[in-house]
């Protein structure tokens, strides 16, 4: 039940990130930096203090790949903060987790998988919920950059999923703090070459927000998340990872004032329940085989 509960609290944390990022008035690129600085900073002191044995052949040989992954990464994180700017925080979120209908798509490709009726059904309804979603009326400053701005970030985030695929011998932990810092490397030199007027006042409400994003959205999130999947089935992660834009869409609705019509929630539950059905039964399927 610990383990549960860590898992739970994690998405659930998740899920209010848009509210928190949407009160910090400065770029992207920078809210994304204070993340993982913030985020990367706390999750060392765990690493540290957890005293976990590293395997050093591990980090010469997977370092390279994961630093290549954080570039991802920090896309992935510039790309969903701008598509919150631009529309909806509900249909930014729904754009977003397209993720794993790409990833599902990308993995028949790449790594000659199965697409098995399972996928293909997933595959088809979240695509079909998303054509539903964005042909109605959508609310936000301009709803089709927004759109295109969660897509990206979509594609960005298959991308770390796929490119860590291979990945072995290294901890969920090593491995993210490896791609903090890849994403570190680009996002922090970014900022400084792009950067103009004054940075963003740790100690204003804005700050404490920022502060917030990379603490518990980051650090507390990403340990509470990998202390919890060494102790449960991959099934359950796979199912319990839908609690995130399932509380994303609610915490929207009530504290941003995001409506989705009855429509859009049609399509919503397509998008959401069609990546479920494709990962969690489209993989129990494979494993059985």
């Amino acid at each position: 039940m610990k383990s549960y509960a860590k898992l739970i609290a994690s998405m659930l944390i998740w899920g209010t990130l848009p509210i928190f990022v949407t009160n910090i008035p400065c770029s992207s690129a920078e809210t994304v930096m204070w993340r993982i600085i913030f985020g990367t900073a706390f999750l060392l002191l765990v690493f540290v203090f957890a005293k976990n044995k590293s395997d050093k052949a591990m980090y010469k040989k997977w370092t390279p790949k994961l630093i290549f992954t954080g570039f991802f990464m920090g896309a992935n994180w510039v790309f969903l903060f701008e598509a919150y700017k631009w529309v909806d925080v509900s249909i930014a979120t729904l754009t977003y987790y397209m993720a794993p209908i790409i990833v599902m798509i990308a993995s028949v490709f790449l790594f000659k998988e199965t697409a098995g009726k399972f996928k293909i059904i997933g595959t088809a309804a979240a695509i079909a919920g998303m054509v539903i979603v964005t042909g109605v009326n959508v609310g936000g400053l301009d709803p089709m950059k927004g759109i295109l701005y969660g897509l990206a970030s979509a594609v960005c985030y298959a991308s770390v999923t796929l490119l860590n695929k291979s990945t072995k011998g290294l901890s969920g932990l090593e491995m993210t703090i490896i791609q903090l810092i890849g994403a570190a490397l680009a996002i922090i030199p970014y900022n400084f070459l792009t950067h103009t007027g004054p940075w963003l006042d740790l100690a204003s409400e804005a700050g404490v927000y920022a502060i917030l994003v990379g603490l518990l959205h980051t650090g507390v999130a990403l340990f509470l998340y990998f202390s919890s999947i060494q102790e449960l089935p991959a099934q359950t992660c796979a199912l319990c990872s839908y609690i995130d834009p399932a509380s994303a869409l609610i915490f929207a609705a009530v504290l941003l004032g995001d409506v989705l019509s009855p429509i859009q929630w049609v399509g919503a539950l397509m998008i959401l329940g069609g990546a479920a059905v494709g990962e969690i039964f489209g993989n129990k399927k494979s494993s059985a085989s």
